[in-house]
């Protein structure tokens, strides 16, 4: 058997886990008392806004592109959903697709605009951001709304005493599994390798894009709706933090800023790290405005071992 067709042991795809491992050994140690399965619900709700747009995002930049569009998307369908959502089943029923729907809809405007003008991804969901803010901030100019109780308990809930969120993750994770091998799947990471070839073998490029684009303003949507329940209220400006939190998340989860290689599983558990990171902060008594320069360094370490991984991954195969 030649050496060079065997499997490789990937430790870079350990990395989140790893890092996940030990701030929660650090924050047993700094609060041994504190841990049990309703602070686990607890922190996979803090969690839970950042890791659905993260999702998103990484679906994008597994296509070789990048969305800075899911701010503004976030912003608009938190400030629309806090002060228009109506207090009746139907009308929180209608709110939620409408938003989710709106956010597909901006997706695919970015995909249509990327793959017909072929600018830049950057330029164009960076003017997406500032249109889609733009009208969150016409909506709503200061902070404020309130959203029906019966939509904050909805998203809050905790089915059989286990968190709504941990569900929706494990829900995620598991759809994600099934669509990475599906034909749709196989074309993401494809068209984030190399388009050239994958037009070559038959994927439709075009198409892809218009998907993932569609995808990440559909998760962007629902993380907008997610943080109108969790903090109670709508912000014009509530998404924007969001951004480039979303690519860290991805990247300390594994995922190539060069395309083709990571996945959605890394990125949540990227999320759950960032969320973390603040706590440890917090319980060693340090303020929270570090977490910003954490979650730099973070990234620039996840990149630094992703490139020489993948350089070392190329050197293996003579390449």
């Amino acid at each position: 058997m030649n050496p060079r067709s065997r499997p490789s042991f990937n430790g870079v795809a350990l990395i989140p886990y790893v890092i996940l491992v030990l701030l929660y050994v650090t924050m047993v140690l700094l609060e041994p008392n504190l841990f049990n399965f309703r602070w686990l619900g607890l922190k996979t709700n803090d969690a839970m806004t950042l890791a659905l747009v993260a999702m998103g995002q990484t679906v994008v930049i597994l296509a070789g592109g990048f969305d800075l569009s899911v701010g503004g998307v976030i912003c608009l369908t938190n400030s629309i959903a806090a002060l228009y959502m109506r207090n009746t089943p139907a009308g929180m029923l209608v709110m939620s697709l409408g938003m989710l729907a709106l956010g597909a809809v901006i997706g695919l405007l970015n995909g249509i605009a990327i793959t017909r003008t072929q600018l830049q991804p950057f330029i164009v969901t960076l003017a997406s951001w500032s249109v889609w803010g733009g009208v969150a901030i016409w909506i709503l100019p200061i902070d404020g709304g309130a959203p029906p109780r019966g939509f904050i308990n909805a998203l809050l809930a905790r089915p059989g005493g286990i968190s709504l969120s941990i569900i929706l993750i494990a829900v995620f994770v598991l759809l994600w599994l099934v669509v990475r091998r599906t034909r749709i799947g196989v074309a993401i990471y494809a068209v984030g390798s190399s388009e050239k070839a994958a037009h070559l073998n038959g994927i439709n490029v075009e198409h892809t894009k218009l998907f993932v684009y569609g995808v990440s303003g559909l998760l962007a949507a629902a993380a907008g709706l997610y943080r109108t329940a969790q903090v109670a209220s709508g912000s014009p400006l509530a998404g924007n933090s969001f951004i480039m939190a979303s690519i860290v998340a991805a990247v300390i989860g594994g995922t190539s800023l060069a395309g083709g290689r990571g996945g959605l599983v890394g990125s949540i558990m990227g999320a759950m790290i960032l969320r973390l990171i603040t706590d440890v902060l917090v319980f060693l008594g340090v303020s929270t405005y570090w977490s910003t320069l954490c979650q730099g360094l973070l990234l620039i370490v996840a990149v630094v071992v992703s490139s020489v991984a993948s350089m070392a991954k190329r050197k293996e195969l003579g390449t």
